[in-house]
């Protein structure tokens, strides 16, 4: 049985572990799924709303969320649409921060 000062330095160094991982190990977050996307009906493909002043869309154009987008199956219009919606490497402490609006998001529009 473990007195109360060896649980004290478990529980010490089980919180201290905890804590490297929220601030060392990087996991891969994606789009939320309600980031704002323009669907292009004619050509079935989404845009990025930073990508879309280049882009070579149709008058076909809807204004919806990711989530809608993945569920339609369409593609991305561009390697600019592409490249903005990879999924990003973030610490879980820098994906906390982002939740609680301290630093900006991965996807700012």
């Amino acid at each position: 049985m473990l007195t109360k000062r060896g649980r004290l330095l478990l529980g010490g160094g089980f919180a201290s572990i905890l804590a490297l991982f929220c601030f060392l190990v990087p996991v891969s977050s994606g789009p939320p799924d309600d980031l704002r996307i323009i669907l292009d009906h004619t050509f079935e493909v989404y845009i990025a709303p930073p990508c879309f002043e280049q882009s070579s869309a149709s008058n076909y154009l809807t204004e919806t969320t990711w989530k809608n987008a993945k569920e339609k199956g369409y593609q991305p219009e561009s390697t600019c649409t592409l490249k903005l919606m990879q999924p990003a490497a973030q610490t879980l402490w820098s994906k906390m921060q982002e939740s609680l609006g301290i630093i900006p998001s991965s996807w700012p529009w």
